[in-house]
């Protein structure tokens, strides 16, 4: 009797191109959500956070992620909507883009699925520079967000907020904006 397991590496280069790109879907309050897999880097919960003095309001604050720094990202604000408080049942989601994480704060991670490119309906007119599209999710409109887009803008905020702070070489100086 031989031993004839699948070689997996063979079946999964094998699976055809129409298997559709995997998505790690997400909730937040009514809305759900799907982020590409290769955005997502990993799910944490449970995590203390520290606020941040005089941080935009879409920076809940910042986790220690096995020593490094942190930025948790509130998803209302990235959309303009007011923000929920965090809390330790919240998950925080962790995106990667460029070399840059950031943690997006979640209700829960459902799932990571494959989605065929054909159910991802793309919006007419205008829209959110964050949304790629929607498609159905059994009963519910699954948002699909970009994943670098959305690391991408919460930098940039938060550069913006900080950069005026630090712009200032007179030690005297008072920190703030500075006028005219």
């Amino acid at each position: 009797m031989t031993d004839e397991r699948p070689d997996l590496t063979a079946l999964i280069t094998a699976r055809p191109a129409s298997a559709g790109q995997k998505y790690c879907l997400f909730v937040r309050g009514d809305w759900d959500f799907g982020v590409d897999v290769l955005s997502a880097r990993e799910v944490l919960t449970g995590e203390p956070l520290t606020r941040v003095p005089q941080a935009p309001p879409l920076l809940a604050g910042v986790i220690n992620l096995r020593g490094d720094v942190l930025p948790l990202v509130q998803l209302e604000g990235l959309f303009g909507f007011p923000n929920r408080p965090y809390t330790l049942n919240d998950h925080v989601l962790v995106l990667s883009s460029d070399g840059v994480d950031i943690g997006l704060i979640v209700d829960r991670v459902r799932e990571v699925r494959a989605i065929e490119p054909a159910e991802v309906v793309q919006f007419a007119g205008p829209t959110h520079d964050l949304l790629r599209g929607c498609c159905l999710d059994s009963t519910r409109v699954l948002h699909i967000v970009d994943g670098g887009r959305i690391v991408a803008t919460a930098l940039a905020a938060v550069k913006e907020r900080f950069k005026w702070r630090v712009s200032t070489a007179d030690p005297a100086e008072p920190i703030g904006p500075r006028m005219g």
